[in-house]
C-alpha cells in the first residue's frame, strides 16, 4: 500500500499520470479529509447506511426462513430449484432501471434493491447448510422424540451455522456494493450520487477522495465481519486450527 501511494504520488508530480485524469495523492488525501468536516457529506453517508442495513437486514430475516424451510422440505426445494437458479443469475444491478421506474429515485428503491441482491447468498447458504447438516444426527434427535423447534434451534442451526455465517458476511458486502450501485446509476440520495455529481462536474479530485472513501468502507467491513465470524464461530474446527 505504502509503494503503491508513493508511486501514485511521484507518478502526479513527475507528470507521468495526466492531472486531468490522475489527481495527485495529497491532493485526494485532502479532500478526502475535507470531506470529513462537510455535514452534508455525512447527510449523505447516512442515507446510504440507512438504506443499507435496513436492505441487509430485511433480506436475512426472509432469507433464513426461506432457507431453512427449502433445505428440510425436498419436495419444495426440488420444484423451486428451476426458479432460483434463474432469479439469482440475473445480476441485481439489471434491475435498477426498473425499479428506479416503478419507485422512483428514492431510498426505498435502494432497500428493495439492497434486499433483492443480499437474499440470494443468505438463502442458498442457509439451504446448503441444513442440506449438509449429517442424517445421522437428524435421525438421532427424531428418535428421542426432542420437539422440531428445539431440535431446529439446538442442533440444526449450530450445525449449519458456519454456512449462515458466510452468506451474512457476502450479503453485507453485496448490499454495500448494491446501495452505492443504487445511487450512481438510479440517481437515489447517497454518497454515490455525490461521487456522480462530482465525475459530471469535473471535479476529479472530489470524485477520487469519494472512491478512496468507500474503498475504505469496504475494507473496514470486511475486517470487522471477519472478527464477528471468528468470535461467533471459534468452536468450529477450522477456526481452532487457525489459532493453533
Amino acid at each position: 500500500m505504502v509503494v503503491a501511494l508513493v508511486a501514485w504520488e511521484l507518478g502526479s508530480v513527475l507528470g507521468a499520470l495526466p492531472a486531468s485524469v490522475f489527481p495527485s495523492m495529497s491532493e485526494t488525501g485532502g479532500r478526502l479529509f475535507g470531506l470529513f468536516v462537510d455535514p452534508e457529506f455525512w447527510n449523505s453517508f447516512r442515507e446510504t447506511l440507512i438504506s443499507w442495513i435496513i436492505g441487509v437486514v430485511a433480506a436475512a430475516v426472509l432469507g433464513l426462513p426461506v432457507g431453512i424451510l427449502l433445505g428440510r422440505v425436498a419436495f419444495l426445494y426440488k420444484s423451486s430449484r428451476l426458479l432460483i437458479d434463474f432469479l439469482r443469475t440475473i445480476p441485481s444491478v439489471a434491475v435498477i432501471p426498473l425499479l428506479t421506474l416503478i419507485l422512483g429515485a428514492t431510498m426505498e428503491m435502494k432497500v428493495v434493491l439492497v434486499i433483492y441482491g443480499a437474499f440470494w447468498p443468505i438463502a442458498l447458504q442457509t439451504i446448503y447448510g441444513v442440506r449438509d447438516v449429517d442424517k445421522v444426527l437428524m435421525d438421532t434427535v427424531r428418535s428421542y422424540g426432542i420437539p422440531r423447534l428445539r431440535s431446529a434451534l439446538a442442533v440444526l442451526l449450530p450445525a449449519a451455522l458456519p454456512y449462515l455465517v458466510t452468506g451474512l458476511r457476502i450479503s453485507v458486502v453485496v448490499g454495500l456494493l448494491l446501495a452505492i450501485s443504487g445511487e450512481i446509476l438510479g440517481s437515489a440520495p447517497g454518497i454515490g450520487l455525490d461521487m456522480a455529481l462530482a465525475q459530471t462536474g469535473g471535479d476529479v479530485s472530489l470524485t477520487y477522495a469519494y472512491i478512496v472513501f468507500i474503498g475504505l468502507l469496504g475494507v473496514t467491513v470486511d475486517l470487522l465481519l471477519n472478527v464477528m465470524s471468528r468470535k461467533v464461530l471459534f468452536w468450529h474446527a477450522s477456526v481452532r486450527e487457525e489459532k493453533e
